[in-house]
């Protein structure tokens, strides 16, 4: 179900869980989202009993959503083609968008709640920078792509 979700095989999935593989920063904030619960547990922090917990119960909402649907909802599927349907691209312009709305308004907003969205982005900026970390040693295992190779040799 999981790999369906994040468009992955289960063979991936299976390395993932007995360490002989690492997620990407994209798949971990994907399930971040599947699973409901913050990327921080696909990063570095443990998953006690709550969290499984929580798990357990999500995954059981989900049964009970695609039973009472007859079938109609599958959050597999809606996963996989709300993932494959956006682009890092579309997100970020809807993320710049809804940002500059909330500060044009921030004048209205409650102190509280400004306080709120402050938090929220800055959790969101060390996410971010997590990723870009990941992304920079998945980088220097892997050595050039082939497109990278390709092109130096046309050179």
């Amino acid at each position: 179900q999981v790999a369906k979700a994040l468009g992955v095989n289960r063979v991936t999935i299976a390395n993932w869980e007995a360490g002989t593989a690492k997620a990407s920063s994209s798949s971990r904030e994907k399930m971040s989202l599947y699973y409901g619960i913050g990327p921080e547990y696909f990063y570095d922090k443990e998953i006690d009993d709550n969290i499984k917990d929580m798990l357990y119960k999500s995954a059981e909402r989900a049964r009970k959503v695609v039973d009472m649907s007859r079938g109609e909802k599958n959050k597999e599927e809606d996963f996989q083609k709300l993932f494959t349907s956006t682009s890092f691209e579309s997100a970020m312009k809807k993320y710049m968008f809804a940002m500059k709305i909330m500060l044009a308004v921030a004048d209205e907003g409650e102190l509280e709640l400004l306080r709120t969205a402050y938090i929220i982005n800055k959790k969101m900026g060390e996410r971010l920078a997590a990723i870009i970390k990941l992304r920079e040693e998945e980088k220097q295992e892997k050595g050039p792509s082939l497109k990278e190779l390709l092109d130096k040799f046309e050179e």
